[in-house]
């Protein structure tokens, strides 16, 4: 393994896993992909912290997972950025994965099975900085995302409809693509979720059944939505695209990403667009933690 990526399981640094683990059995899980960055105090912190954390703690208690608290998921999550802080890493990305744990053969699990924690630390690579000032292209794929009513908008680790759809994706070369549901309604990127704005009237799909329900996603809601005169979430149809002015994706590493073009749909770059990724900027705004 690189030696800039580190894995801290169960809180100790290795890079194993028992075969028994139901994570890898049944996609019995959660993950949460975060940015993280060494602070003007010289600490490690990671953006959008306990956002991140409300989310995969409702995961795992609405499938019924154990988890250990908030101060030992945030002792593990220092651990491992001092951890990268030694290795002279100021930047990256942090995984958390969180499991039901190891057991036997079978669907069925013990109420009171000890969860696998594991925390992953990547270096961050940025990306190409003209997809920020000229926008990207996006095609709409093929692939349609399994519904799942009782997971609805949760980063669950049964995620092969996004591994096939990326597969797709690298084959033409695209950096993301779009996914339609069975009615023709944009849901979300491969790795994001979308936006539209028209007459200054923000939009994005609605995320109901399938889907995930982005931390970037929600951070533009609340705290953009200031530079809209409203925010609407509702079903958007293929046939709409043409009908708004600008797009962007989001996701927790990339940020605030502008879209140039959807299939034969132009966009202009907004200058809303690059006020909210100045917001971005700012240490305060990121709720570091």
């Amino acid at each position: 393994m690189n030696n800039s990526h580190i894995a801290l399981v169960n809180n100790t640094f290795t890079n194993h896993l028992s075969v028994y683990d139901r994570g890898i059995a049944f996609g019995d899980g959660f993950f949460e992909t975060m940015k993280w960055m060494i602070s003007n105090d010289n600490l490690p912190q990671v953006e959008f912290w306990n956002r991140h954390m409300n989310r995969i703690i409702h995961s795992c208690k609405i499938a019924k997972i154990n988890i250990p608290s908030l101060n030992i998921l945030n002792s593990y999550k220092l651990k491992i950025l001092n951890k990268a802080k030694q290795k002279n890493i100021k930047e990256g990305i942090l995984k958390l994965i969180i499991t039901r744990g190891s057991g036997g053969r079978g669907y069925r699990f013990d109420e009171k099975m000890k969860p696998t924690i594991i925390f992953l630390s990547f270096p961050f690579q940025p990306y190409e900085s003209s997809f920020y000032s000229k926008g990207i292209e996006l095609k709409i794929y093929k692939n349609f995302l399994s519904k799942n009513y009782s997971l609805e908008g949760l980063k669950h680790l049964n995620r092969f409809d996004s591994v096939l759809l990326s597969n797709e994706i690298d084959n033409r070369g695209d950096f993301e693509g779009l996914i339609a549901d069975e009615n023709s309604n944009i849901i979300e990127g491969m790795m994001s979720n979308i936006f539209f704005i028209r007459k200054k009237i923000l939009h994005t799909p609605n995320i109901q059944n399938i889907g995930i329900k982005g931390i970037m996603r929600q951070v533009v809601i609340e705290k953009f939505s200031y530079l809209f005169d409203k925010v609407v979430v509702e079903n958007i149809n293929k046939k709409r695209l043409r009908m708004f002015e600008n797009a962007f994706i989001t996701n927790s590493i990339m940020g605030i990403m502008p879209v140039k073009k959807i299939e034969n749909n132009l966009y202009d770059i907004s200058s809303i667009i690059s006020e909210m990724n100045k917001g971005l900027k700012s240490p305060k705004f990121l709720e570091l933690n």
